[in-house]
């Protein structure tokens, strides 16, 4: 019965979540994109992954 609360609270929090949308600037300097901003909305009906690293 525990399980079932936090899978079903797990999948209700990813779709609350999911469709957030964004606007940030794109700091990758080989981007097509440099220095201008981009999020989901920014592509419609493309396939986007995002991914939001850090390096030194």
């Amino acid at each position: 019965m525990f399980n079932s609360r936090i899978i079903l609270s797990t999948l209700c929090f990813s779709l609350v979540f999911g469709e957030y949308d964004y606007s940030l600037e794109d700091l990758n300097s080989t981007s097509n994109y440099f220095e201008e901003n981009v999020g989901a909305s920014y592509f419609p009906d493309n396939v986007t992954l995002h991914y939001f690293g850090h390096y030194n």
